[in-house]
């Protein structure tokens, strides 16, 4: 309890100092809420064109220290990075390098889809666009992002599954979406291994640096880059809020590799609502390309319970374009990775925009903050969504309180019956015993298990936190791993 009461401390100091006229007791709702959802660290802004008109800092960028979340502390903010390699495209638009109705194949020769009749139709526009109707397996760039060079995940493409026809269904993808953003420097002969090298600086030369934001890089892991950075966190089954490894994002980086800090997210969504000019007043895209970025065209489903006044929501290229019953629009994208949850969006017509950076796994419970935060302001400012910040609230509690339930039900593993098991497996995946703990080792993450009453394994922390495991064997004898949901790899060497 006293390390909630030092959030809360500094979530308040903090805070009072960054409002606006008219945004206090906004700042204070959402202060509240941070405390009662016993958060480690997180940043909310609140943006007009002209102006910032809330910021703040909430609690310590790592749990267990004192150092606060300022408003130049880097957080990982994901896949919100999807809207400014759509931006970064609109550039090139602008420059007459492509066209968004350009076929990708003849922006650049070597793109090949899984099909040929995709790879002879689909567009620039497309491939931005959710909708090409192309899947992509859960662990693929939920879990090995950092797998693959960016060739690597070009040639990928075209072994990914197609689940529908294009432009009939929304289909999350983040290769198709990576490729988008290499496609301006394939068309313009940049390739090989260099290639997330050279997107890293197109994005920071055409979009972080004209933006305002100074502060902005793609990385994996800010330590040794910046010193003022936060530190990811996510539940275990007792509900306490643990120390995350950042989790490498490699050549997906188009897709969602961006740090950056509350001060720099401000400006960008501020460039949006200027339609394309930045706060240092650079014109950095036309607002003509810019809205293109902007325009619906796939369906985005909705909760009826957490989004009752909206009444249509489509996917456009980097951002969901949300409208409400009294015809306002909410122009957004969320983000998250290994111990982070982000949110941006802008409401045009009211020149309005919303930042909000969480240090928190985004599932299960990193994404009720923002949506508190969110339906707050939608609420106290338009009358829309009303009640959805308390069940936001109450979701959240559900979902800590599901953990600790599960937790009650788990019981550390029996090293004798897992010993067999321990190893290498294919994917990178390496099962080990540390003392006393069962740990599934990927890459930096360390995912440890516990046993159910039914024989059955479970991630007690980490970023898959109360997701099934089952140990079994093939036909051969060979033991096997299977992450439920996601894979099943076989072991390819022992312990060492």
């Amino acid at each position: 309890m006293a390390g909630t009461a030092g959030v809360a401390g500094a979530a308040g100091a903090a805070g009072a100092a960054g409002a606006a006229d008219g945004w206090e007791s906004f700042a204070d709702r959402v202060k509240a809420e941070f405390a009662a959802m016993g958060l480690v660290g997180a940043a909310v802004a609140v943006v007009s064109s002209d102006r910032v008109l809330l910021t703040l800092p909430l609690g310590v960028r790592e749990a267990g220290t004192d150092a606060p979340v300022t408003p130049s502390t880097r957080f990982l903010v994901a896949s919100t990075t999807k809207s400014m390699t759509s931006l970064l495209v609109a550039t090139h638009v602008d420059q007459g390098r492509l066209a968004w109705d350009q076929r990708v194949v003849d922006a650049w020769p070597g793109f090949r889809a899984p099909t040929d009749e995709l790879t002879r139709t689909l567009k620039v526009r497309d491939l931005l666009g959710m909708a090409t109707g192309i899947d992509e397996p859960p662990a693929l760039s939920g879990l090995h992002e950092g797998d693959p060079t960016a060739p690597q995940l070009l040639r990928s493409l075209a072994t990914l599954p197609v689940a529908a026809p294009p432009d009939t269904t929304f289909i999350y993808n983040n290769t198709v979406y990576s490729a988008a953003g290499y496609l301006p420097l394939l068309g313009s002969g940049v390739s090989g291994d260099g290639l997330t090298a050279a997107f890293t600086d197109d994005l920071r030369e055409r979009v972080y640096g004209p933006a305002g934001m100074a502060g902005a890089g793609i990385a994996d892991d800010p330590r040794g880059l910046v010193t003022d950075f936060m530190r990811g966190h996510g539940p275990d089954l007792a509900g306490t809020n643990a120390l995350l490894a950042y989790g490498p994002v490699g050549s997906y980086a188009p897709a969602g590799g961006t740090l950056a800090s509350l001060d720099d997210m401000a400006s960008y969504v501020r460039l949006q609502l200027r339609r394309g000019v930045s706060v240092n007043g650079h014109r950095v895209v036309s607002a003509g390309n810019l809205a293109e970025c902007w325009k619906p065209h796939i369906p985005v489903p909705v909760s009826p319970e957490l989004d009752p006044d909206v009444t249509e929501s489509g996917y456009a290229m980097g951002w969901i374009h949300n409208r409400y019953c009294d015809g306002t629009s909410l122009i957004w994208h969320n983000g998250g990775i290994d111990g982070f949850t982000s949110f941006i969006g802008f409401l045009p017509e009211h020149d309005l925009g919303l930042v909000v950076l969480n240090a928190m796994n985004p599932s299960p419970t990193g994404t009720f903050f923002y949506l508190y935060v969110l339906n707050l302001l939608l609420g106290e400012r338009f009358g829309l969504n009303k009640g959805v910040p308390a069940k936001a609230h109450a979701q959240y509690l559900a979902a800590v309180q599901a953990l600790r339930t599960l937790g009650g039900r788990t019981r550390p593993t029996d090293p004798t019956i897992t010993a067999p098991h321990l190893g290498f497996y294919e994917g990178g995946y390496r099962l080990t015993q540390d003392g006393p703990d069962l740990n599934l080792r990927l890459g930096p993450r360390t995912m440890p298990l516990g046993i159910l009453p039914d024989g059955t394994y479970v991630m007690t922390g980490g970023l898959l936190v109360e997701n099934t495991v089952r140990l079994t064997r093939d036909a051969d004898g060979t033991p096997r791993i299977e992450v439920v949901q996601f894979e099943t790899v076989r072991r390819t060497v022992g312990p060492p």
